[in-house]
């Protein structure tokens, strides 16, 4: 691996490192990541549980497990899903796409879970938008 893959929770009381690539990079659009991560869909980096290293913060991560899906990993301090385990995958930890501290470097390659995707990501490139946030 040429580059250190890093990440951390927004505080930075949790800090990741990878010692080997991702096995791949999803969009998930089930109804349960979306409630969980409170969004349109999530964006997993997947690697495998043991190339995933917390280098710090084991002090302020806890877990949740969700019944029959896995367990979810955040920050105590600012509440930032970190990682996920899902009873479906073995062996593998699903980083959150936002906690890489280089997310740009890694592209989706394919979307799962496509029948509760909200329609509109499909057109979210033709509305307006804006470098930065827009002035009212």
């Amino acid at each position: 691996m040429e580059n250190k893959i890093t990440g951390s929770c927004y505080y930075g009381k949790i800090h990741f490192e990878l010692s080997n690539n991702p096995k791949l990079v999803v969009n998930c659009h089930c109804d349960d990541c979306k409630k969980r991560n409170g969004s349109a869909f999530s964006t997993y980096i997947a690697v495998s549980e043991n190339d995933f290293h917390l280098s710090q913060g084991e002090n302020v991560i806890k877990q949740f497990e969700a019944e029959n899906i896995g367990i979810k990993y955040f920050c105590t301090e600012c509440g930032s899903p970190v990682y996920n385990n899902n009873f479906r995958l073995p062996g593998l930890s699903l980083i959150l796409y936002g906690a890489l501290t280089n997310p740009a470097a890694f592209k989706s390659k394919f979307n799962v879970f496509c029948s509760t995707k909200h329609t509109w990501v499909d057109y979210i490139n033709n509305i307006p938008s804006f470098q930065e946030t827009i002035e009212r």
